[in-house]
């Protein structure tokens, strides 16, 4: 069977399709575009798993997962910089910290012949703690995920439970942009640690 159509692939797909509706839904129809989203979202949890079960992991399926968590969040946090003009920039920032930062973790992890990016040696201590920390990685994703949808849908919808949902995931998302500039001072810093050993 080709790599193509490996089942967490064929799920990863689906995931790029959810987040391509949220971006054509996501001006005008708050309830189709939450849900599409949170659908891709999910979806990051099971691709993962189907590749483990059914012995499809491969470094394609990989990049796809990657490369899907860095659009659909940035599909996310372009909208939200257009609905919040007046704090506009932050999600724009947001945007740029969570695309370099990964690129910057991916290519050092390659660079430094490192097996996974997850895995990957850091002198920062709540990079290990956010990586190998059982289920840390986990809610630390679904509570920063949980506040881009609440504010999203809370220029929409004036529910109270989206405003508390809200107010409790916001500093986890504020949290999670932190671990994203210390992954990118960690993967600088191994970048330039390698190569100054070569001169």
């Amino acid at each position: 069977m080709s790599v193509y159509f490996y089942i967490p692939n064929l799920i990863g797909y689906a995931r790029v399709i959810c987040a391509l509706i949220f971006c054509y839904t996501g001006s005008f129809n708050p309830i189709v575009s939450a849900i599409t989203y949170s659908v891709s979202q999910l979806g990051d949890l099971f691709d993962g798993m189907a590749a483990r079960k059914f012995n499809q992991c491969s470094v394609f399926g990989s990049v796809l997962d990657m490369v899907t968590d860095r659009f659909s969040n940035a599909c996310l946090l372009a909208v939200l910089y257009k609905l919040y003009p007046t704090i506009g920039f932050l999600f724009l920032w947001a945007l740029a910290l969570d695309l370099c930062s990964h690129w910057y973790q991916m290519y050092s992890t390659l660079y430094c012949n490192e097996k996974h990016h997850k895995t990957a040696v850091s002198k920062y201590k709540i990079l290990e703690i956010y990586y190998k920390v059982p289920y840390m990685l986990f809610i630390m994703v679904l509570l920063s995920e949980t506040a881009m949808v609440t504010l999203y849908l809370n220029v929409f919808i004036d529910w109270f439970v989206i405003q508390m949902l809200m107010y409790v995931s916001v500093p986890f998302l504020c949290l999670k942009h932190y671990i994203n500039f210390i992954q990118l001072m960690s993967a600088s810093d191994k970048i330039i640690e390698k190569e100054s050993n070569k001169i």
